[in-house]
């Protein structure tokens, strides 16, 4: 086991690593021998530009420590180097152009990476020279900004601005080609439906190359990658005029992401969109004295719920089948099949349900590689039935004593807020958990009832 340090450096062009007893500190270039920004950061500059969008000297830091988090996250691997196979320590020294105002937020960046990824973080600001920010006119104004993954609900939340003919920036990460083909064939679609609403599309493809940490391994729960998402949007939202606000479109039941049984822990139990992990986002950029904030329009609403409300829903139905909501799109790769939704993991059950919901059972255009609810549900040796004997698990719990919403609610994290605010965050996940229980019991009847078929298309 051992512990990492990671120091971002705007002047070495070359990986620098000592080891001192179980401590490797590592020193990581941010600025290529041409004078650009590394890890993708110059080439989203670039398109940025082309935009007229110039990001402020903080949106540069805040974007640089994202990134450093990424690699160490990436880069660590868990089961090696931690004592309890999971936490890691990690500490990470950035240099940022405005100290007095980045050095007292080092404890308060701690707690929210320690939150989100479950490590032990240390966060060190000390002072930067060289000026990244260009004075330059800001020329494009949108009427929003939101993150854009490619899945249902940024798929909801983006036909809904469009509806309103409202011009939109969205913000994507992929570290992978699926996940890009997904984003922009969507866009591809939406740029055909609204041909005549201004809507900007930006990537970061975030790279490490080579990049090794000392003996470090490479992990794969990425539970940072939403840190990454949203300094990513703040590092675009910096560089526009008009508009301070970033929009994070997630249903409630999954940004509260309750545990639904007592193994669900660890890589299950994550944090991405969590509202006490927003509201460390939006203490961060007001301490930070920045006019922006972090906002997740679909906090109280069921995934059912929002497809069902989308103000165009015929549109939705039909481009459904290219967005994505898999947890682990290619493990069909292992059984010969074409990568996609697997139709047994916890989003894509979720996204079932919500179908339903909104269309009937009937009228799900996506291809799941297992449609068969009966065969989850009966194949107990089945590992690819876990997920749906977990909610059957937390369905029970919940319907056999209904009052253990306002407690569960709070398994994953803090709550903070008034009385109102915590009660509908108990009724979304009590309505989330009942969404799926009538998927599953819909199911299970339409299976029966076409025993004899081939309905299910498997």
């Amino acid at each position: 086991m051992r512990k990492y340090k990671i120091v971002g450096d705007y002047t070495a062009h070359n990986v620098i690593t000592e080891e001192l007893g179980d401590m490797v500190t590592t020193r990581i270039p941010l600025i290529s021998k041409k004078g650009t920004l590394e890890y993708g950061i110059g080439n989203i500059l670039s398109d940025f530009k082309k935009r007229g969008i110039y990001p402020t000297e903080d949106g540069f830091d805040i974007i640089a420590l994202a990134a450093l988090v990424y690699l160490a996250d990436t880069r660590i691997f868990r089961e090696k180097h931690a004592e309890d196979s999971w936490t890691r320590e990690i500490a990470l020294e950035l240099q940022v152009y405005s100290l007095e105002k980045w050095s007292p937020l080092e404890s308060l960046f701690a707690q929210m990476l320690n939150f989100l990824t479950g490590d032990r973080w240390t966060i060190t600001f000390v002072n930067r020279e060289i000026h990244f920010a260009v004075d330059n006119e800001r020329k494009v104004k949108y009427n929003a900004v939101s993150l854009f993954s490619g899945g249902m609900d940024s798929l909801i939340g983006t036909v809904n601005h469009l509806e309103r003919n409202h011009s939109i920036a969205l913000i994507s990460h992929a570290g992978e080609s699926y996940t890009k083909n997904t984003q922009t064939s969507l866009l591809s679609v939406f740029r055909e439906k609204y041909p005549n609403i201004a809507l900007d599309y930006f990537n970061l493809w975030m790279n490490f190359r080579n990049i090794r940490l000392l003996d470090g391994g490479r992990e794969n729960s990425t539970r940072s990658r939403s840190f990454l998402f949203i300094a990513f949007g703040i590092f675009a939202l910096s560089g526009m005029d008009g508009i301070n606000v970033l929009q994070v479109p997630e249903n409630g039941l999954i940004a509260l992401n309750v545990p639904l049984d007592t193994l669900r822990i660890g890589s299950h139990s994550t944090r991405t969109t969590h509202p006490f992990y927003m509201d460390f986002w939006n203490a961060v950029l007001s301490k930070l004295e920045l006019p922006y904030s972090i906002d997740n329009p679909y906090w109280n609403k069921t995934k059912g719920e929002m497809a069902n409300e989308c103000l165009n829903k015929d549109f939705l139905r039909q481009v459904m089948q290219k967005s994505t909501s898999c947890s682990s799109p290619h493990k069909a790769r292992w059984k010969r099949r074409p990568l996609g939704d697997c139709g047994y993991c916890v989003p894509c059950l979720i996204r079932r349900a919500a179908m339903q919901k909104a269309y009937g059972l009937e009228n799900d255009t996506t291809k799941y590689s297992n449609k068969s609810i009966k065969e989850l549900i009966v194949a107990h040796a089945e590992p690819r039935g876990e997920q749906l004997r977990s909610f059957q698990v937390a369905i029970k719990r919940i319907k056999d004593n209904p009052k253990l919403k306002n407690i569960l609610i709070y398994k994953t994290g803090k709550l903070d807020g008034d009385a109102e605010y915590i009660s509908q965050l108990a009724e979304v996940y009590y309505r989330g958990l009942l969404e799926i229980d009538n998927f599953i019991s819909v199911h299970m009847q339409y299976e029966e009832n076409n025993a004899d078929t081939n309905l299910l298309g498997e």
